[in-house]
């Protein structure tokens, strides 16, 4: 008996610094014109680039598991940026596909919080029916208004409900390693990544 336990003692130290120089899945790291965050694997970033708008808004978009969605949109400081409004108009440019819920309403909300960058957030969460393929997909939608030095950052978090329980942990990740400080160059779309513009 004496002879197993220091043979299993003895394994586990052969074993654990072997583990260690083989991680499977691996925290990866986006650090690009200021901007720094952490995501889990299985997420993308698919979107980094400036737009035009009346004033300049930088769009970050990661990719997640089942069709999950991360937005990040960098606004100056001095920007106006309604919270309200930006999940409005996100809510009207989905209207196509949304199925209208018991009194005609296309969407239910809540006022939510979220600890981002360090603090605690306000926000707008949406629940929605999408129409995709004659089936009907119950999903949710969150924006939340974060203020970082130099910036305003709105963040908008999508998925199906059936699926938050899988994606949460990756939003959670990035809200908790989000950083941003003012960029060494301007964000342009040439390293390969996909522009998608969102209105």
């Amino acid at each position: 008996m004496r002879h197993s336990a220091s043979f299993v003692l003895v394994l586990a130290a052969l074993l654990l610094p072997l583990a260690a120089c083989f991680p499977s899945k691996a925290v990866k790291t986006y650090d690009k014109n200021g901007l720094h965050f952490s995501y889990l694997p299985g997420w993308m970033v698919t979107t980094d680039l400036l737009l035009r708008r009346g004033v300049k808004v930088r769009e970050v978009m990661l990719n997640g598991p089942e069709h999950s969605l991360l937005l990040l949109f960098c606004f100056p400081e001095a920007a106006e940026v309604s919270l309200e409004s930006f999940a409005a108009n996100a809510a009207k440019g989905r209207a196509d596909v949304v199925k209208k819920q018991a009194g005609g309403a296309p969407f239910t909300a809540r006022a939510v919080t979220a600890k981002i960058a360090g603090q605690e957030s306000p926000g707008i969460e949406q629940t929605f029916d999408l129409e995709l393929l004659g089936q009907t997909l119950p999903h949710q939608a969150s924006y939340y208004l974060v203020h970082v030095p130099g910036f305003k950052v709105v963040v908008g978090a999508q998925a199906a409900q059936q699926h938050l329980a899988t994606v949460r942990p990756g939003w959670q990740k990035v809200f908790d390693t989000l950083k941003l400080e003012p960029p060494s160059e301007t964000p342009r779309n040439s390293s390969g990544l996909k522009a998608i513009f969102v209105h």
